[in-house]
């Protein structure tokens, strides 16, 4: 079976990239560890796929997007 790829309209594309450059924002402004050389592409990575997965799901307010992939990413921080 093979599967479908994911893809969003145009207004849902921009409240992604809305959500993650906010969430990436905020974690740079607090000065958090997440943001080190050793850990960015790592963090940057689990961001977007949550932001990604939660979208997919329905879920397309750019706050809670943001918010909830903050708090996924201070749940399961990236090794390192």
């Amino acid at each position: 079976m093979v599967e479908t790829p994911l893809a969003f309209d145009f207004n849902k594309t921009r409240t992604v990239c809305d959500a993650f450059d906010d969430a990436w924002a905020c974690l740079q402004g607090v000065g958090s560890d997440l943001t080190e050389p050793s850990k960015s592409l790592a963090s940057r990575t689990i961001l977007a796929k949550r932001i990604i997965e939660m979208a997919d799901q329905g879920l397309m307010d750019v706050t809670e997007l943001r918010d909830d992939a903050l708090a996924f990413v201070q749940h399961n921080p990236p090794s390192g």
